[in-house]
């Protein structure tokens, strides 16, 4: 008997992967050859990520463009049956929003954690420690970082849908001091497009016995601050209104999954660009890693986007609330207040001002409250979130190596993290403005807080760890200027002919606000540019 025997398929090595495709770059002809090389993906765009910004590229470019194909690329796997469903959607955590916070804590990875932060001082004698000067570099231990300098609290969330599968879905229009810095002309447009596809509503908890009650007393106490309803991604579920819709990057990306010009890579790494050899400042390759079986593979592509309760006492006697009130108490006499169960909770903005430069959020979320645990109803609480700004500095920054002591003797190699990328290492200084800004910002959340009632045991207003709001950026931002901005206002890397940047680090302002209608509403633009960089494929 005659048997036959398939060979083994060959991992080619790096080298010769990278002397392949610079046969490619010499000669278009070549690109023919590889076509059938499973080494090599070829494709119109290549986008690094699936959040929200990388999801508004992916849909207006298949929307606006015929015949382009695009690639995503996810380190992260997809954690639900939807493509980047907001988890927040499950019944079970509308019905207990602080078991939520639970999610939020497993989804969020550290960045940059210090080396003191390793130093465990109970540790046995018997368990093995670092020594002195030593440290750990894995699970984001940093050793570069100082502590000084370092956004403690921030992170990153690697699944489909990126931090979109559980951000609180605040869409507020940043102030004109928060845009001043911002080149594009036509961004109100943008943002009223980004609102749009974001599904933002203002009324969608006006049926709420506690947004009311909340929203009159802040109007009464602050008559000439602009209180007004929060701008949510959300809609109120029209087969049961006891619940809502969160907009999460599933409903961005929703028109992209139907095409069948659109492909999603899971759990693969998008490891770096390669700098085209014949043509400077163009980019013709990307070096992706299936995190499955460790195998790198190029992506060659014509556009790369790198986007990697004093107020409860008169609801029974209140002709809006009594009807609502004495059902419930007909159904629970036993329950000492007269809110039902499936009562929304409040969702109220007070916006960014010049005399008051921070935005605030009064509502209810996945929070920690102190000790207090069961022993508090939930209809009675709320949340007051103060967002402040920090002021532009120069030397503030971020990179992705130890910094030389002198600018003579260069950059030291990074320290990777798990997925074996760069750590960033964060310098970030605040100064006296800040300061400034910060205590009057806390003197305010104090007066506002005693409007409504009193402080649960264990949460009094605290300021929280810099960069828990997750909302940097800057890091990438857009301008006319290369000398102190990334991207031009097309959001397309300066001196890259083919490289585009998505994400909160194109913003050039200083914001209080949440950024990810703005950050959507210039991707929307960046999107656009994309478009008409790409030729059109006749041959379909």
């Amino acid at each position: 008997m005659t048997t036959t025997t398939k060979p083994n398929a060959i991992r080619l090595s790096d080298d010769v992967l990278l002397s392949k495709l610079a046969d490619v770059e010499q000669d278009a002809e070549t690109s023919h050859s590889l076509e059938d090389d499973d080494n090599f993906i070829f494709t119109d765009v290549c986008i690094a990520g699936s959040g929200p910004i990388a999801a508004t590229y992916a849909s207006t470019i298949i929307a606006e463009h015929p015949t382009a194909k695009v690639l995503m690329v996810e380190i992260g796997s997809q954690d639900s049956l939807v493509a980047g469903e907001h988890h927040k959607n499950t019944i079970k955590f509308q019905k207990d929003i602080d078991s939520f916070v639970h999610v939020i804590k497993a989804a969020l990875q550290p960045i940059s954690v210090p080396p003191s932060d390793s130093y465990i001082p109970t540790l046995g004698g018997d368990a093995w420690a670092p020594k002195v000067n030593e440290t750990l570099i894995t699970e984001g231990h940093n050793p570069h970082q100082n502590p000084k300098t370092n956004l403690r609290a921030s992170a990153v969330t690697r699944t489909v849908g990126g931090m979109a599968t559980h951000w609180t879905c605040s869409c507020p229009v940043p102030d004109a001091e928060e845009r001043k810095e911002n080149p594009i002309e036509n961004l109100d447009d943008l943002l009223d497009e980004a609102k749009t596809l974001l599904n933002v509503h203002s009324d969608q908890y006006d049926c709420s016995i506690r947004h009311t009650v909340v929203k009159e007393a802040l109007l009464k106490a602050y008559p000439n601050r602009g209180i007004t309803n929060l701008p949510l991604a959300v809609e109120r579920r029209k087969d049961n209104p006891d619940y809502v819709t969160w907009t999460g990057t599933h409903r961005i990306l929703e028109k992209a999954l139907e095409s069948d010009r659109f492909t999603l890579l899971t759990e693969t790494r998008f490891t770096r660009l390669v700098l085209h050899q014949q043509k400077p400042g163009e980019i013709s390759a990307a070096k992706i890693r299936d995190l499955r079986n460790n195998r790198d593979k190029y992506v060659l592509a014509k556009a790369f986007i790198v986007a990697c309760g004093a107020v409860v006492d008169s609801i029974p006697h209140d002709p809006r609330f009594a009807e609502r009130a004495e059902e419930h108490k007909k159904k629970y006499p036993n329950d000492p207040i007269p809110i039902p169960f499936n009562d929304p909770e409040p969702q109220i903005m007070i916006p960014y001002t010049k005399d008051f430069p921070w935005h605030v959020q009064v509502h209810r979320d996945a929070f920690s409250y102190g000790d207090i645990g069961p022993k508090a109803d939930s209809r009675v609480i709320v949340d007051l979130r103060f967002f402040g700004k920090q002021d532009i500095v120069e030397s503030n920054q971020v990179h992705f190596g130890q910094p030389p002591p002198t600018p003579a003797d260069g950059w030291k190699p990074a320290v990777t993290d798990i997925y074996g990328m760069p750590q960033p290492t964060f310098e970030v200084v605040r100064y006296d403005g800040d300061a400034e800004r910060d205590q009057r910002m806390m003197r305010d959340m104090t007066d506002v807080a005693n409007v409504l009632g009193s402080f649960l045991p264990g949460s009094a207003p605290q300021f929280m760890e810099p960069g828990l709001a997750l909302h940097i950026t800057g890091t990438t931002r857009i301008g006319v200027d290369p000398k102190t901005s990334v991207a031009d206002p097309n959001s397309k890397v300066h001196g890259i002919k083919n490289l585009w940047v998505g994400g909160n680090g194109c913003i050039p302002d200083s914001t209080a606000c949440n950024p990810t209608r703005t950050s959507i509403a210039i991707a929307l633009k960046g999107a656009r540019s994309v478009v008409n960089s790409l030729p059109v494929d006749d041959t379909n």
